[in-house]
């Protein structure tokens, strides 16, 4: 049961409306038969929430007096829909926009929500208007909705729905309105980087003021890559301001390398960087502090990313260190859920010189082991093999799938893959 402000059950508000109904009705627009019953039934909970309304804004107003002054308010409200009724009659609906708005009522326009632009920025339905209508409104349109949001942007920023709003002002917007959001971010960069929400706002802002944003992040570099909305804060920095306005930032990320590397939001940041950086003094320190801990990296299930990063798309003096590192390892590494992609990363990105010593690692017979039929029993060995099967050349090619012919059935009872034992079947019966 809903009361009003004064503490009255709405059924008593209702029952001191009735007395005033005769003056509504009284009014030719609205006296039947021009009205239907459920029309009628639709203006007086008009005329409850007019009376609601007014109470709720001036608590000392008699309820005489909103008793004569809420059915009028009812009736003015719902003249124009009366007068445009067709033959068959329309619905009296209540009229605030946002209420239209969220059962669909396509003929809303933009400049019906002045007045209303913070109910609606805040709500689902009503942000998703907005953001939509910002793309075809007009530069005087724009003004007065951002105008009216402007004081709240703070709390539009972090909020689910009014973030979709201030992100569309930096694609639609005006510069001057761009430039302004971006001032009133400065001074809280830290704890919006941080924010679900408000870190949206942060990947966002022009060249211009992502200089004031990274230098707000000086002393909370490690803090920031090591959360799960932050990191794309500083990734994002570190795509788009030039180096030489960053250097806290990589001398920060340098450091912790390793760390970072094996942490679940910051190995992000630290692939970002490493796409990123091109001075040549700072990757020889970031690559040496990752080389120094390569296995322990290899074996990790972030740190291992890494690895491959730097596989595929690092220098080639930086890939072949890492492959001269892995040399005499690659049995052992195969056999692990996340060592074997750095290796299967060494067998297609290495020179060919580096992919045959890779190759001949695998054919060889160490301590009376067979590399080459340890690493196809084993579930994560027998992708290597298959890719050692694509690089090898023509002398290793012949010699693996001879082998392998020995022990072929053996390794249908223990593989993984099925398509390893089909590839190995057709280049047997092609001859390789």
């Amino acid at each position: 049961m809903s009361y009003t402000s004064d503490g009255k059950h709405m059924e008593e508000e209702v029952s001191q409306l009735d007395s005033t109904w005769e003056s509504i009705f009284s009014n030719t627009a609205f006296a039947p038969p021009m009205l239907s019953e459920e029309e009628r039934e639709n203006l007086q909970k008009l005329a409850c929430q007019a009376a609601e309304t007014l109470k709720s804004k001036n608590k000392f107003l008699e309820d005489s007096i909103v008793d004569v002054i809420a059915p009028q308010l009812a009736c003015l409200i719902a003249m124009p829909l009366s007068s445009s009724r067709s033959q068959t009659g329309i619905q009296l609906e209540l009229c605030r926009p946002l209420d239209r708005c969220k059962s669909g009522d396509t003929a809303l326009k933009l400049c019906e929500v002045i007045g209303h632009a913070e109910e609606f920025s805040f709500d689902q339905k009503g942000s998703r208007f907005i953001q939509e209508k910002l793309e075809t409104a007009t530069n005087e349109e724009k003004d007065i909705i951002f105008q009216e949001i402007r004081p709240l942007v703070m709390n539009l920023i972090i909020d689910m729905f009014g973030n979709f709003v201030i992100q569309k002002y930096y694609d639609y917007g005006s510069l001057e309105q761009i430039r302004e959001l971006a001032d009133i971010l400065l001074g809280n960069v830290v704890n919006l980087t941080l924010h679900k929400y408000g870190c949206r706002a942060l990947e966002v802002v022009d060249m211009d003021k992502r200089v004031s944003i990274a230098k707000e992040l000086d002393g909370h570099v490690i803090q920031c890559s090591c959360d799960q909305h932050g990191n794309h804060v500083v990734s994002k920095i570190i795509e788009c301001v030039p180096q030489e306005l960053i250097d806290f930032i990589i001398s920060s990320l340098s450091a912790e390398i390793t760390s970072l590397s094996a942490h679940p939001y910051g190995h992000h940041v630290i692939q970002t960087l490493l796409e990123c950086c091109d001075e040549a003094s700072d990757r020889i320190v970031m690559v040496r502090h990752i080389l120094q801990d390569l296995f322990a990296l290899s074996h990790d299930q972030y740190g291992n990313y890494i690895i491959q990063h730097i596989l595929e798309n690092g220098k080639p003096q930086e890939r072949s260190a890492i492959i001269q590192i892995l040399s005499g390892n690659v049995l052992k590494m195969s056999k692990h859920k996340f060592a074997s992609n750095v290796i299967e990363k060494g067998l297609r990105f290495g020179t060919p010189q580096e992919q045959c010593h890779m190759v001949d690692e695998i054919l060889r017979f160490t301590n009376e082991c067979d590399t080459l039929q340890m690493m196809a029993y084993d579930q994560y060995g027998n992708c290597l093999v298959q890719t050692a099967l694509e690089v090898s050349n023509s002398e290793q090619l012949v010699n693996m799938i001879s082998r392998i012919n020995h022990y072929l059935n053996v390794a249908k009872r223990f593989t993984y893959e099925l398509s390893f034992i089909s590839m190995i079947e057709k280049l047997i019966q092609t001859g390789g």
